[in-house]
């Protein structure tokens, strides 16, 4: 594995500080994980919201891999391993996300040139851009830009026009014609007919590489999608000059559409089901091409498909993707929400439904088969997943809770919250957790929003409490009753809102993410909890009295630091304090909205003193990898992605293990190794370019569509500022693609020097 991807204090103005790392935490996937009596083989994949599917060779092995997209967050990668059990066998490996380019909106894979390796389409700045895939070295799938897709037919237009695609709305690529190259169909401006964008390559003779788009037909289908489930059949519309929409009628709906087209009944032409914003159902439509003489038009519609067998239901906007998911050479249907926010109201645990296709020429069979395909495979807590370690069973071993903001409800989409205990199963030199409860303590009864907890003695009878946080800001207090601290926890809910010395309910604008540590060194653990705003509060503990709790509010904002700050709300702190690494010292390490991890030292006792900021990207870490837009500011601004970090030593080795909640609602895991050191400090202006893959071991891709001004210089530095190369490009070529499979290994700054400002950025090679 190697260091995740841009530094997200580079994208935000920020001193990018990263000192000498002899040690950084690695993807571990390890640790094995059981529930319901059987391995969770994606236990820490991080877990499911709001996934889009497609598969490719990611490694170069003749296989087809799973790449699973989530808009605002970015790629999860997975590897086929083939069948096992008659079932086929997918494992995580987070290392090959890091060559996929930032997509926006949606990813659809599919080999447009034909050289057998798979490309990339997504939004881009104007609706369909598309990248071109490679193997580099190590035979791992990489991207380089190819173009924003326009055409140049529209007489009405009077120019170039771009292949649109409504933001949000995912596109179909397919080749709707037979002629052997991929076209495009998506939905118009107002959401009511479908464009087809025709690729004439195959037309024209063009070479297998390249992509000639015209805008063929305004009412793909010869149908109207309006404010009803049931779709007009038969339509026809002006494309005299492809141009005019005088005969369109009016849209009385929201746009919003995720078409999907696929051979429905393998007669050999596209059918679709059509995904509505509106709707929890999708509509299947069936292409009469054969009946009416070639020409594609939709002639039968189920409104709410499978009408009279197991029919879809997903809370907000489902979108279905078809692919050969089973491996038997047929594709076939995976269906998830597309809207919802990342899975907030949405559907969020029961969210990929698998139909699997028995089809024959003319005999469409889909059979309906789970409602949580590969959900079922991992640690999956529904959204923002917030894990803790603590011996519950007093057994010398860490075991693992985790709280979220909870599980929507199907119908009303209302979040209930609760917390899933994993008891530490492991032997020596064998790391494992069991599942034992997914509602500890009944808290779904509770009616909580977001389940944060942290564990200590806040009432100084010399017994671990525990404490959780809500989004509203409030901390639950459950006292601790056992006997003493050396037998299991009995925990009694003891004060609904953690009240401070003064009787005054603690509230911390938002988002409380609790942690108990003597932050200032008197033998007493403190409160210390994270917040909305990215800062911490520091609660002293003067309790004096056994079995009477006293917190004093000491500040809002202990050491002076903040999570994301060039946020100024949305920032989401989530607090770790002890022992990261083989130094011995006890750390700040600090999750944020962002995805990134912050690391900082100087917990001296001194709780007055600023803390000083070691990395604003430990260990590369990024929960939003991918999870940039076109415009070089960060998806993570509306986008809530909440990484939650905790460490610790959960085999007994001597290893420590990071693990880090995810939007998505699961776990991931990472353990600490050595690495060489190719860090340094130092001090970037805000970037308005992409870099990727980053790191790299042969190729660089700059996309610089931020910066709109005139001419750029491009250059590459070593850490020591030596000029490696410089050329003058032109703003409007707005891409690069360069060799650097001649530099060592180790870190370089790119920059782009447009008129008086120089945007810059680092990138690791690593092979």
């Amino acid at each position: 594995m190697k260091p995740y991807s841009l530094f997200i204090a580079l994208l935000l103005g920020l001193s990018a500080v990263a000192t000498a790392q002899t040690s950084i935490y690695y993807p571990d996937n390890s640790i094995k994980v059981t529930a319901y009596g059987r391995e969770l083989p994606l236990a820490w994949c991080g877990g499911f919201n709001n996934a889009q599917f497609s598969m490719g060779d990611l490694n170069n092995d003749g296989l087809q891999d799973l790449v699973v997209y989530t808009k605002g967050i970015g790629v999860q990668t997975f590897i086929n391993k083939g069948m096992l059990g008659g079932v086929p066998y997918y494992e995580y490996f987070p290392q090959y996300a890091d060559n996929f380019p930032p997509c926006y909106d949606y990813l659809i894979m599919v080999d447009y040139n034909h050289d057998h390796i798979p490309d990339v389409f997504e939004q881009g700045i104007t609706g369909v851009n598309v990248y071109k895939g490679y193997y580099n070295s190590r035979n791992q799938l990489c991207f380089s830009q190819y173009k924003q897709l326009y055409y140049y037919n529209d007489l009405c237009a009077g120019g170039a026009a771009n292949a649109f695609n409504n933001p949000g709305d995912i596109p179909a690529v397919v080749d709707v014609d037979g002629d052997g190259d991929y076209d495009i169909v998506s939905y118009d401006i107002l959401g009511g007919y479908m464009n087809l964008y025709k690729n004439k390559q195959a037309d024209l003779g063009l070479p297998a590489d390249s992509i000639y788009i015209a805008l063929r037909d305004k009412c793909w289908g010869k149908v109207y999608q309006g404010f009803y489930r049931t779709h007009n059949l038969g339509t026809s519309c002006d494309n005299s000059c492809l141009g005019s929409k005088t005969s369109r009628g009016n849209k009385m709906t929201h746009t919003g559409n995720t078409p999907c087209l696929f051979d429905y009944d393998m007669d050999g032409d596209y059918d679709y089901l059509d995904g509505s914003v509106s709707f929890n159902e999708m509509t299947f439509l069936k292409n009469g091409r054969i009946e009416n003489g070639g020409v594609d038009s939709m002639i039968y519609q189920d409104t709410m498909w499978q009408t009279g067998g197991t029919q879809i239901d997903i809370n907000t906007w489902p979108a279905a993707f078809n692919i050969d998911i089973d491996q038997d050479g047929k594709p076939d249907l995976l269906i998830s929400p597309n809207g919802g926010g990342l899975g907030l109201s949405a559907d969020n645990t029961k969210n990929v439904w698998f139909y699997k296709n028995y089809s024959t020429t003319g005999h469409p069979d889909w059979r309906y088969v789970t409602d949580s395909m590969l959900v079922g495979d991992a640690i999956d807590c529904g959204t923002n997943a917030t894990p803790m370690l603590f011996d519950y069973n007093k057994d010398g071993k860490l075991d693992l809770f985790i709280g979220s903001d909870g599980y929507a409800n199907h119908t009303t989409g209302i979040m209930r919250s609760r917390m899933s205990l994993y008891e530490n199963t492991s032997t020596p030199g064998n790391p494992s957790f069991n599942l034992v409860t997914t509602n500890f303590l009944n808290m779904d009864t509770c009616g909580f929003q977001g389940t944060s907890p942290a564990f200590g003695d806040l009432d100084h009878d010399g017994i671990k409490d525990m404490v959780v946080g809500h989004n509203d800001g409030s901390i639950t207090f459950y006292k601790n009753t056992a006997t003493s601290d050396t037998v299991t926890p009995v925990y009694s809910y003891a004060q609904r809102i953690l009240t401070d010395n003064t009787g005054a309910q603690i509230y911390v604008s938002g988002n409380a993410m609790p942690f108990i540590y003597d932050i200032d060194h008197d033998g007493n653990p403190d409160l210390l909890v994270g917040n909305y705003y990215g800062t911490l509060y520091y609660y002293r503990n003067i309790s004096t009295t056994a079995g009477v709790k006293s917190l004093k509010l000491i500040t809002q904002n202990l050491g002076h630091i903040q999570a994301d700050p060039a946020q100024t709300a949305g920032c989401n702190s989530a607090p770790f304090i002890g022992k990261i690494d083989s130094t011995g010292v006890d750390k700040l390490i600090m999750g944020s909205n962002s995805g990134n991890i912050y690391l900082f030292d100087g917990l001296s006792g001194d709780t007055s003193v600023t803390y000083h900021l070691v990395d604003t990207n430990y260990s590369f870490i990024d929960s939003a990898n991918n999870g940039y837009n076109h415009y070089g500011s960060i998806i993570a601004a509306y986008w809530n992605l909440k990484a939650t970090p905790v460490v610790g030593d959960v085999s007994g080795s001597g290893k420590f293990q990071m693990f880090i909640g995810d939007t998505r609602g699961g776990v991931r895991s990472y353990q600490l190794k050595r690495r060489d050191n190719y860090s340094t400090p130092i001090l970037v202006e805000d970037a308005r370019f992409i870099l990727f893959p980053n790191p790299t071991g042969d190729y660089l891709n700059v996309n610089w569509s931020g910066i709109l001004s005139d001419n750029i210089m491009v250059e590459i530095t070593d850490m020591q500022g030596r000029r490696l190369y410089g050329e003058q490009m032109l703003t409007q070529q707005q891409t690069a693609h360069f060799d650097v499979s001649g530099y060592v290994d180790g870190m370089y700054m790119l920059s782009v020097t447009s008129g008086e400002r120089k945007y810059t950025q680092k990138f690791t090679i690593v092979r």
